[in-house]
């Protein structure tokens, strides 16, 4: 039960920091050898794909402390995995991209 309350603080706080990126392009919420290189004209689009990376990996980890304080499987850890290599694979494209 506290593993599931741990996770679904820190999904939170992900969540949070996706939506802040995201929506409000708060881009120094990442360090900054992470966006350093980033255009002006760049900057929206890679806080939008970041940002709802981000925050795609803070919804699979709620989704699982849910599914795990509910049920107590292993099983509950599949949408934190899906959303962690979905949501990984977002934040890294933009890196790519954008910070050149």
């Amino acid at each position: 039960m506290i593993g599931s309350i741990i996770l679904g603080l820190v999904a939170v706080v992900l969540i949070v920091m996706g939506y802040q990126v995201w929506k409000n392009e708060k881009i120094t919420l990442f360090h900054d050898y992470h966006y350093d290189k980033v255009a002006e004209e760049d900057k929206k689009a890679f806080c939008t794909i970041s940002g709802i990376g981000i925050f795609i990996v803070g919804t699979g980890m709620l989704i699982s402390a849910v599914a795990i304080g509910i049920t107590d499987s292993m099983w509950s850890f599949i949408p934190f995995a899906a959303g962690f290599v979905f949501g990984l694979i977002m934040v890294i494209y933009a890196g790519i991209k954008y910070n050149r």
